[in-house]
């Protein structure tokens, strides 16, 4: 179980306080979360202090009562800008995982890296944006995990690309992993996450249940907007 209370990571930005403000929620274990919100709305701070990348202001993010630290065999951090090293190859890379990461997989890598068309003969460094954030896709859930953090993992991908790693990481998912997911391309996540935390302004705006989503006749977009004060007439209000 993930347990979130009051978790801060502020900064100072043009004289005003910013960041991740306050977060509290609980997270059951085998549940899929979405992360969602605007830009500068805190999700990636929130992912980052939760993975003990960031130190916090205040408050705590606990996993199974123990922190990030403790508990690093048994989580994986994913994040589209990427955390591979761009002077090896997709195959030296997984195997610098191999060894230092205790339950990194060097058979599921390898399944990843044919299933998302990557050639471990090819130099990191050459490849492009959208292959690189395939990679740490790879990479990440190389790792068996309990815990999946994913902060933007589609950034630089087409949609069936996008399409294609939600399935396949569907299919490697036995049920019992938690997971905190950010994205913008929330249409995708649809039929994936369990549940939607909405944040707006370093806060969580709302926090709901997709099964309720779905009974009332909304979607993840009109809940997006109505949390986030998102007017779609407000380009009416232009004068040239």
């Amino acid at each position: 179980m993930i347990q979130v209370e009051n978790l801060k990571r502020v900064y100072k930005k043009h004289g005003q306080t910013v960041g991740l403000l306050d977060a509290s929620f609980t997270v059951p274990n085998g549940q899929i979360v979405g992360v969602l919100g605007v830009n500068g709305a805190g999700k990636t701070t929130l992912l980052r202090t939760m993975a003990g990348l960031l130190m916090p202001s205040g408050g705590t993010a606990l996993f199974d009562g123990k922190s990030a630290r403790e508990i690093y065999a048994r989580m994986s951090y994913i994040t589209g800008e990427g955390s591979y090293i761009s002077c090896l190859t997709v195959g030296e890379y997984g195997e610098f995982l191999r060894d230092v990461h205790p339950a990194f997989s060097q058979q599921r890598y390898d399944k990843f890296c044919e299933f998302l068309k990557l050639d471990k003969s090819d130099l990191i460094s050459r490849m492009s944006t959208g292959q690189r954030s395939r990679i740490e896709v790879a990479a990440g859930f190389a790792k068996k995990a309990d815990y999946y953090l994913l902060d933007e993992p589609f950034l630089g991908k087409d949609i069936f690309v996008r399409r294609d790693v939600l399935k396949l990481i569907s299919a490697t998912l036995d049920g019992g992993e938690t997971i905190l997911l950010t994205t913008h391309y929330i249409e995708d996540i649809d039929a994936f996450i369990d549940r939607a935390i909405i944040m707006n302004d370093g806060v969580i705006a709302k926090d709901i249940e997709m099964d309720e989503i779905r009974a009332n006749g909304s979607s993840l977009v009109k809940e997006m907007a109505a949390a986030c004060g998102w007017n779609e007439e407000s380009y009416l209000k232009f004068e040239e």
